[in-house]
């Protein structure tokens, strides 16, 4: 999962991870229901084993370790019959990337008519995004844009009557809070709180970038472990490098923006508390100028076809996606610097190489033809995925799902599932029958996620172009933990483990209840290949909107 997205408005911490705290106890496989091959925890614990090890350096786009798992990825889906996706018979699909890390030539300059702040990069800002093109050399006018939103279907907008086109806009983290569910989600985020959302609208408006301060609603931020975050090299597509200005300022530092405006940031968080914040103009002025080290590079989606047998359905596709790469290398934290990735998501790309391996033994091929993508770059942006639905190797618009796998239940055996995204689609409904089957409910997802969790991995990547999309996790009815309990692991593994070096291989991995996770979104995908009812967006969601767009244009 994308980590400077979660560092840039602090979302998504657990949403759907838990401390493993069970050894696994033995290789198990279980009968397919139909017959057919079974998923093998013992194959879950051996790729699991491969691609987080020490060796792998953490799979970052670009290095000898990603390289690696790649070729790792392909000889098992050779291995388990699949067919290759890729151009002329290639299993890959290559990615153009371009890299740059902030030098110590990069200056930020704040001036107001109080004083000229030259802030420090790591220690009075962070910077998202970079290149040559992300340069302002002359000071520029700030403007401050409350929380950064245009929501209509909320009557909401902070930019009513705010002009910053060609100026850089200083916007709140989070958004209106509220008592209302229907309003904002109430006491739930919406994407309208993610840093990515406020920064498009802010471009769609004409401003220059953003920077984002902190919320006098939100506790204050673990600079420490953002700052790790932020020190792994900024990824791009080749071909859509970043123009824009896109920063986080720290606590201490953010004063300085309101200085000699109408209103100063302790006034703004007064404004914030009586539920009041409105946009006004600021005194002060910005210049930026980068030094940047770049690099232009390939990475590779890892891409199989297991084909159809149903002339009607045979050329509609079901997507499974499962991305492989993780941070790398990158600053030590207890005398480690490997940010392994093992549940972020070596054990996912497992997971999607058993779905493989399970459903291409079945006796009868799917009706539909069912594509696997281990895409690259996830973490950087959903890049891999991005670049796919740019080059499409089945074409989009017969494209009739996507089951995306982003971790795995490592912790017990569950008695249910949580579908994210199930809501949007009749995918979920799907889900239903298939958890039905198994003895399995279908329960809410736990209430742990600052912002919705679907917008956060590849899943949203496919929703944006219209594909109905899910990830399917296990839900908090553990066999040996109440739901309390397994809740307060979600979160503690969001604090102890996620994105840090102690995602490795040292934590307790329970692979029965990985198998068993496995099995159900294997019956999914089966269920959605053999239904000649495709997915459908629900009416009325902007998806389904998107959905008909790619229709139309077939894309």
């Amino acid at each position: 999962m994308n980590p400077r997205s979660r560092a840039l408005s602090t979302k998504r911490r657990a949403t759907r991870l838990a401390v493993a705290v069970l050894v696994w106890a033995g290789p198990t496989t279980a009968a397919a229901p139909d017959g057919g091959s079974a998923v093998s925890a013992e194959a879950l614990r051996r790729h699991t084993f491969f691609l987080g090890d020490d060796a792998q350096q953490g799979r970052a786009p670009g290095t000898p370790g990603a390289d690696a798992a790649a070729r790792y990825i392909a000889g098992e889906l050779r291995r388990a019959g699949l067919s290759p996706l890729g151009r002329d018979g290639e299993w890959f699909q290559d990615v153009p990337l371009h890299g740059t890390m902030p030098g110590e030539g990069t200056e930020l300059v704040i001036t107001s008519d109080c004083r000229e702040g030259r802030w420090r990069l790591g220690e009075d800002y962070l910077l998202s995004t970079g290149g040559v093109q992300t340069r302002i050399p002359r000071d520029v006018p700030l403007v401050f844009a409350g929380y950064g939103i245009v929501a209509p279907e909320f009557d909401y907008n902070d930019y009513q009557g705010l002009d910053v086109g060609g100026k850089v806009v200083v916007v709140l983290e989070g958004e209106p809070e509220s008592d209302d569910p229907e309003y904002f989600a109430g006491a739930q985020p919406t994407v309208y709180a993610t840093a990515e959302a406020k920064q498009r609208i802010a471009l769609s408006r004409g401003a220059r970038g953003s920077l984002l301060v902190p919320s006098a609603l939100e506790p204050g931020r673990d600079w420490a472990r953002l700052r790790r975050a932020y020190a792994f090299e900024h990824l791009s597509l080749a071909y859509s490098l970043p123009r824009h200005l896109s920063v986080r300022v720290h606590p201490e530092a953010a004063g300085l923006l309101f200085c000699g405006a109408e209103r100063d940031l302790d006034a703004v968080h007064r404004m914030e508390r009586d539920h009041a914040v409105r946009s006004f103009p600021l005194a002060a002025r910005i210049r930026f100028r980068g030094e940047f080290r770049q690099r232009d590079f390939f990475g590779r989606n890892v891409v199989a076809l297991l084909p159809g047998g149903d002339p009607q359905l045979a050329d509609t596709y079901v997507l499974v996606s499962a991305h492989y790469d993780h941070l790398g290398v990158g600053p030590p934290l207890e005398g480690d610097s490997i940010y392994n990735g093992v549940i972020d998501n070596a054990i996912g790309v497992a997971g999607g190489l058993e779905i493989a391996r399970a459903l291409a033994g079945r006796p009868e091929p799917p009706a539909r033809s069912i594509a696997f993508l281990f895409p690259t770059a996830e973490e950087e942006g959903l890049l891999g995925s991005l670049y796919y639905l740019d080059h499409p190797l089945v074409p989009v618009h017969r494209t009739v799902a996507n089951v995306n796998v982003d971790g795995l239940a490592h912790v017990d055996t569950f008695a249910d599932v949580v579908g994210i995204g199930a809501e949007k689609s009749t995918l979920g409904e799907a889900l239903g029958r298939v958890a039905a089957r198994r003895g399995l409910e279908v329960s809410e997802v736990p209430p742990l996620a600052r912002a919705d969790p679907f917008t956060f991995s590849d899943q949203a990547a496919f929703a944006e172009v219209g594909v109905p999309a899910i990830l399917v996790n296990e839900g908090l009815r553990w066999s040996g933990h109440t739901p309390e309990e397994a809740l307060a692991r979600y979160a503690e593994w969001g604090r102890t483990r996620y994105h840090l070096p102690s995602d490795d291989l040292s934590q307790p991995l329970n692979f029965e209840a990985s198998r068993q996770h496995v099995e159900v979104l294997a019956d999914l995908v089966w269920e959605i290949a053999n239904d000649p009812e495709p997915p459908r967006w629900h009416p009325g969601r902007p998806e389904a909107l998107a959905q008909l767009r790619t229709e139309a244009e077939g894309r």
